[in-house]
């Protein structure tokens, strides 16, 4: 149901990136954080629904034959990037989601939660309010990035 956003054999749809073989912690950070934008670029009205009320986006790093590569997906995992991307989790999606649909001028979202991917992908002001959201995220959370990357790393 959910895509990625890194190159394998069976991603279709997304792509890791180039393969590199030294990567400081920041170099593997900052590749992180752009496969993240990526992510974005790409989501389904599905997953934005998902990353904006639950979260849920994983580090990917592979390395293959001395050469590393990086991507990002949705898990259920917990992770340092799992809560990221979630809209004001004090409140209840019920409250949330019209308060946002203001902020991002676009239509009041159905009263009905089974609804709400529909909404996403109807409204355009929706689905560039949520990546506007989500590219401002990963932007204001690079530390997050680097601290996978670093401990992918540490790990090696």
């Amino acid at each position: 149901m959910f895509n990625h956003a890194y190159a394998m054999p069976d991603a279709t749809r997304r792509d890791y990136g180039r393969p590199h073989q030294h990567l400081s912690k920041a170099d593997l950070g900052a590749q992180l954080a752009r496969r993240a934008d990526e992510w974005v670029r790409q989501a389904t009205p599905a997953e934005l629904l998902s990353v904006l009320l639950s979260g849920g986006l994983s580090p990917v790093i592979v390395e293959e034959e001395g050469q590393v590569r990086t991507g990002v997906e949705l898990s259920e995992q917990p992770g340092l990037l799992s809560k990221l991307g979630i809209i004001w989790s004090d409140l209840p999606p019920a409250e949330t989601l019209p308060l946002v649909a203001l902020v991002w001028e676009a239509t009041p979202p159905p009263a009905d939660s089974r609804l709400w991917e529909a909404w996403i992908a109807l409204d355009g002001h929706v689905r560039e309010g949520a990546r506007r959201f989500l590219r401002d995220e990963i932007d204001q959370n690079i530390p997050l990035f680097e601290a996978c990357a670093d401990a992918w790393l540490r790990e090696k």
